[in-house]
C-alpha cells in the first residue's frame, strides 16, 4: 500500500494551549478532504463563553464546531443546507473550566453530536448532498478572521489572556491518516 503511513494502536494525546488570538492551521490546499463520513473527537477546556474551536471549509461546504454563550455549537453545511445543533449543559456552562469531550458523527447525510459521553442531537442536513469537500484550510482554536468564516455567529472573538486548551489526539490521529504525514 504504497504512500500510507500506518498509525499505532495506542493514542499518543497531545494538549495545545491557545492564548488570546493564537490557534493551530493545515493547508488542505495539497490534500482536500472528500469524504462521506466523518468523525470528530476532542476535548477542550476554557472559560471563554464564545470562541471558534474547530473549522474546515468555506461557502456552503463546511463544518463549524464552537462555543456559543457557554454551549457546544456544531454547524455542518454540505452545499444544500445547513445542519444545526446548539448543546446545553443541564447545569452551568461547558466554559467552567473542565475537560469536556465532544464527538461528532456523519454518514452521508445523518449527524450526531454527542457532549461529555451523552447523546444530545441526532438530525440530518438538508436535501441529498452527501459529500464535505474541503480544500481551504483546517482551524483548531481559532482563525485569522474568524467573524468571516460561514456558520460563525458571532462578531468577534475577545481579546484576552485567557487561555482554551484542546487535547489533540484525535485531531493530530485524523491528519496522520488523511494526509500520511506522520
Amino acid at each position: 500500500t504504497q504512500g500510507l503511513v500506518a498509525c499505532p494502536e495506542r493514542k499518543e494525546e497531545y494538549i495545545a494551549t491557545f492564548k488570546g488570538s493564537e490557534y493551530f492551521c493545515y493547508d488542505l490546499s495539497q490534500n482536500p478532504i472528500q469524504s462521506s463520513s466523518d468523525e470528530i473527537t476532542l476535548s477542550f477546556k476554557t472559560l471563554q463563553r464564545n470562541g471558534l474551536m474547530l473549522h474546515t471549509g468555506k461557502s456552503a461546504d463546511y463544518v463549524n464546531l464552537a462555543l456559543k454563550n457557554g454551549a457546544v455549537s456544531l454547524v455542518i453545511n454540505l452545499g444544500s443546507g445547513a445542519f444545526e445543533a446548539l448543546v446545553e449543559p443541564v447545569n452551568g456552562k461547558f466554559n467552567d473550566n473542565a475537560w469536556h469531550d465532544v464527538k461528532v458523527t456523519r454518514n452521508l447525510r445523518q449527524v450526531t453530536i454527542s457532549v461529555d459521553g451523552i447523546l444530545t442531537t441526532t438530525g440530518y442536513t438538508q436535501e441529498d448532498y452527501t459529500m464535505l469537500g474541503s480544500d481551504d484550510f483546517f482551524y483548531v482554536g481559532g482563525s485569522p478572521s474568524t467573524a468571516d468564516l460561514p456558520g460563525i455567529f458571532f462578531s468577534h472573538l475577545p481579546l484576552s489572556p485567557s487561555q482554551s486548551s484542546y487535547s489533540l489526539s484525535s485531531v493530530v490521529k485524523f491528519f496522520a491518516e488523511l494526509f500520511s504525514f506522520f
